[in-house]
């Protein structure tokens, strides 16, 4: 095989730099999978060009793209999310609002390339904050408040690319990253401004020996950081906030300017192998990773306040077997995931401030029969998931333990009408959805119903998601509810 000449290497980095930019090149995470989303998410059994056991679909290694390309195009997303209600924990939004526009699609270079990328700018509302001044207050044990509830409004695009190039026969690297900034406002006082930043990125590697095997590597790096600014308030007052640690212990500072930073700094690593033959596609995936988190004071001379730590172990397994000329197609799927957290205030290093040990065990199976004579396939599947949490917040001399299952159940059915026209139509249940801080509200059920149409004709493709969902708490009048809308407009590049 021809090896990569300089000009090869030098287009290929140009085209990764501007992918995201260019409509001839954009594609992302966000833009895929609709077709299962409407069809209440069911993965298991449904061949479908977004849920493939294989290392691109089954861990997002990038140097698998190229071997995962259908064709090219060019697709306009319209996203629109909402949920509402009072059953939620102490300091997430009564209303979340996400509305977003963007532009995916894929684009080969040549023979022994292949590029995705995505784009888009999202606008996001949180209606009704009790109290908490950041984006997510349960990342860690560390998080701010005020002594109001206000709004929150976020703005800012997002991006995401991924490469890959066969190096020879068999032999493929790739790399990608995805990317955001965002900037929001407190509505009121105390009005912080919070600048978010986020970056991962990917560097990949698959080979494909013979006999369906393949086997592949990927590494990925990951930094977030949140700046909070806090200005004089239009009202004049000093601004006061409670920086907490823990439940229980916390510090009122008073100031007219200040800025607190938290930077997260993380990696990850991932092994993967495969095996392909005779209508059987199984994979396992092994992850390994570690996050340290960094809370900071002061604008000028910043010190230390919070230090937190994650250590992760991820292995999933999944398998699908669809004889051909059958209508009819199988999957199972299995895991497990140890993700241990533990916290410390810098100012006393010796002395353990929080500890969240986390095991979740996971088993799936699902079915999809196709019934021929009228082109309408039924899908189900059950997903199992037991949790082994707990929470030890020494500051606070509080202990949280969980041992929790949760069952989810999905039905699904779509009918095609001349390879012209889809109808989906979908039912998800689930059983106790639960946190790994195990401060989600208990006994709760959510049910979701989803729904799509698909039309695909003469180079275009045009698709609508419709979902509606509601939590219910056994013995309470509390509820939660959220309704998605999403369309797509695909143009097959010739």
């Amino acid at each position: 095989m021809n090896r990569p000449t300089g000009n090869t290497i030098r287009a290929a980095a140009v085209m990764l730099a501007v992918a995201a930019l260019v409509a001839g090149g954009a594609g992302g995470a966000r833009g895929d999978a609709l077709r299962l989303r409407s069809l209440a998410g069911v993965s298991l059994a449904l061949e479908d060009r977004d849920s493939g056991i294989n290392p691109f679909d089954f861990g997002r290694n990038p140097s698998w793209l190229l071997r995962d390309f259908y064709h090219p195009y060019i697709r306009f997303v319209a996203n629109f999310e909402e949920i509402s209600g009072g059953l939620r924990r102490e300091n997430d939004p009564n209303l979340i609002n996400d509305l977003f526009v963007g532009f995916t699609g894929t684009k080969r270079l040549g023979e022994r390339q292949a590029v995705r990328g995505y784009i888009d700018y999202q606008r996001l509302y949180n209606r009704d904050v009790f109290r908490s001044l950041e984006p997510d207050p349960y990342n860690d044990p560390f998080y701010l408040r005020d002594q109001t509830t206000g709004d929150f409004e976020y703005f800012g695009p997002r991006t995401s690319v991924d490469w890959s190039l066969r190096l020879r026969e068999g032999l493929y690297i790739g790399a990608g990253f995805d990317y955001e900034i965002n900037t929001g406002l407190k509505q009121i006082y105390t009005r912080p401004e919070i600048v978010h930043n986020y970056f991962r990125g990917a560097l990949g590697l698959a080979w494909e020996p013979a006999g369906g095997w393949i086997l592949g590597a990927a590494y990925r790096p990951v930094r977030l950081q949140n700046r909070t600014r806090f200005a004089l308030p239009d009202e004049g007052y000093d601004n006061v906030i409670q920086g907490y640690a823990g439940d229980h212990i916390y510090e009122v500072r008073t100031f007219s300017s200040y800025e607190i930073m938290e930077v997260l700094l993380g990696h990850e690593g991932m092994l993967q192998a495969f095996f392909m033959r005779d209508g059987l596609s199984a994979g396992l995936v092994a992850r390994v990773g570690m996050s340290e988190n960094e809370v900071k004071y002061n604008p000028t001379r910043q010190f230390e306040k919070g230090y937190w730590r994650e250590d992760l172990l991820d292995l999933r397994l999944r398998a699908r077997y669809a004889p051909r000329g059958r209508p009819f197609s199988f999957g199972v799927s299995g895991g497990a995931t140890r993700n241990n957290g533990w916290g410390i205030r810098p100012e006393f290093p010796d002395v353990l401030l929080y500890d969240n040990p986390y095991l979740m065990y996971t088993a799936g199976a699902g079915a999809a029969w196709r019934i021929m004579p009228l082109d309408v396939t039924l899908i189900g599947e059950y997903v199992f998931k037991r949790y082994d949490i707990e929470v030890s917040d020494f500051g606070a001399n509080l202990l949280r333990r969980g041992e929790v299952v949760t069952n989810i159940g999905r039905l699904a059915v779509e009918k095609r009408i001349l390879n012209v026209y889809s109808f989906r139509a979908g039912f998800e249940y689930v059983d106790y959805p639960v946190d790994r801080w195990l401060k989600l509200p208990q006994n709760i059920d959510t049910s979701r119903i989803t729904g799509g149409v698909g039309y695909y004709l003469g180079g275009w493709e045009v698709d609508l998601h419709l979902a509606y969902g509601k939590s219910v708490r056994e013995g309470m009048e509390e509820q939660r509810r959220e309704l998605a809308a999403v369309v797509w407009f695909t143009r097959i590049v010739p």
